[in-house]
């Protein structure tokens, strides 16, 4: 039997996750972080901003009035003066009086403005992820594909990224070893 057996009562050991060990790139994943987080903070205050404004100006402080289509026949207590003496006077009036509407509550008011913000701010999201991904995704196949031409034998001069995207750090230090390892150079 060989040496190479594996002992049956070995632990084999078990890395810890902290949370240092999830910021492998701190320059970028913070930079990540922050850009999401802005995005989410300015949805977040429009959407604040937009419901400030319909409490505290459209519907009078979320409380909904509005007069009634019937009017109710009210007498309003007033005097008069007959052969000098003071009686009672009670003069028919029709009002449309403010009826509370129980068909309209805070929610009912505020839910078409909190669907519209929610779906710009999916918008505003899908637009960020999109572009974000793209400085990503674009050098990620760029280094792939050289690296491909590598493997096959084919002749690569340098690995180009454009300004403004990530892993510029990556595309340099691969070009270090195409040009040590692959053109003989040195620095």
């Amino acid at each position: 039997m060989s040496e190479e057996t594996a002992n049956p009562s070995a632990k084999i050991p078990r890395y810890k996750r902290h949370l240092a060990n999830y910021l492998i790139d701190k320059d970028f994943q913070l930079r990540f972080f922050l850009n999401f987080s802005l995005l989410f903070i300015f949805g977040l205050l429009l959407t604040l901003g937009f419901l400030f404004w319909i409490h505290s100006t459209k519907y009078d402080k979320g409380v909904v009035f509005r007069l009634r289509q019937d009017t109710v026949k009210v007498y309003q207590k007033g005097f008069e003066i007959v052969n000098g003496e003071e009686k009672d006077k009670f003069v028919e009036k029709e009002l449309a009086l403010p009826d509370y509407d129980h068909g309209l509550d805070l929610f009912t008011i505020q839910f078409k403005g909190i669907l519209l913000f929610s779906m710009l701010y999916l918008l505003l999201s899908a637009i960020f992820v999109l572009v974000y991904s793209h400085k990503m995704a674009g050098p990620i196949y760029n280094i792939k594909k050289n690296l491909k031409l590598l493997l096959e034998g084919k002749d690569v001069d340098k690995i180009r990224i454009r300004s403004g995207d990530e892993f510029q750090d990556l595309a340099d230090l691969l070009n270090e070893l195409i040009d040590k390892k692959i053109h003989g150079k040195k620095n």
